[in-house]
């Protein structure tokens, strides 16, 4: 299906930290952009953690979250300790301080404490780096968060369809993996298509290196061109 054969394609997803560069794309190839916190915080998920390289093989940059708070991600507070902060602030410096443009991920390690700083959810936490993030790519979706649209009442694929009507949408973009929880058929019912992303603007940027978060791949090729691909997309899109 044609972008002028198709209606407002919107997307959500949980508010992840610091994510790989997929979770950007999607936000990039959607129209409207929701940010699930609405949802109840998910253990050992990468609302909290993200894969990163470390010397030959990979651990999980982990913010600390505290105990309890778990009814949504709206209200899960992580924990606002300086030494602990400063210590994922300094992982993120000495695993990537090496790479060719580190220049230009020592800003957004910057913004990273000053959002630490600032805000007391994780879901404020990560909202704020994605959306910072986000603008640095040049990427300029319109945004919503989940808990501003007061479907709480509905779960699952109710209230993805809930969440559709409430927007005017019949078009949704979804992500690998979504056919564990996304009835098709239910959203065929209730007039939703689905679109299934295809990841091949991170692929031909990041290779295999797509999996790790995105201070990864921005540290290893530079800002530049993550913004020329977006930009080239926004053009075939028409969104310029």
């Amino acid at each position: 299906m044609s972008e002028s054969d198709r209606g407002l394609l919107v997307a959500g997803h949980q508010p992840n930290f610091l994510p790989w560069f997929g979770y950007f794309e999607k936000m990039l190839k959607c129209d409207l952009f929701v940010y699930s916190d609405d949802v109840q915080f998910p253990k050992q998920c990468y609302t909290n953690r993200v894969e990163i390289p470390v010397g030959k093989g990979a651990t999980f940059l982990t913010l600390p979250v505290r105990k309890g708070g778990d009814a949504r991600i709206a209200d899960k507070r992580y924990v606002k300790d300086p030494a602990t902060l400063s210590r994922l602030a300094k992982t993120l410096r000495i695993n990537f301080g090496g790479l060719p443009y580190f220049s230009d991920v020592e800003p957004v390690i910057d913004e990273f404490e000053r959002a630490c700083a600032q805000h007391d959810t994780v879901a404020d936490f990560n909202i704020h780096m994605n959306q910072y993030l986000a603008a640095a790519f040049g990427i300029r979706t319109a945004v919503r968060r989940g808990t501003a649209l007061g479907l709480e009442a509905f779960h699952r694929n109710e209230r993805l369809i809930e969440r559709c009507r409430l927007l005017n949408s019949r078009d949704y973009l979804c992500g690998q993996g979504a056919d564990d929880y996304q009835d098709e058929g239910m959203l065929k019912a209730a007039g939703i298509r689905l679109h299934r992303i295809d990841y091949g603007i991170g692929r031909a940027l990041f290779g295999d290196a797509l999996r790790y978060s995105v201070l990864y791949g921005l540290g290893r090729i530079g800002p530049a061109r993550i913004r020329d691909a977006v930009a080239d997309y926004q053009r075939s899109a028409g969104r310029q």
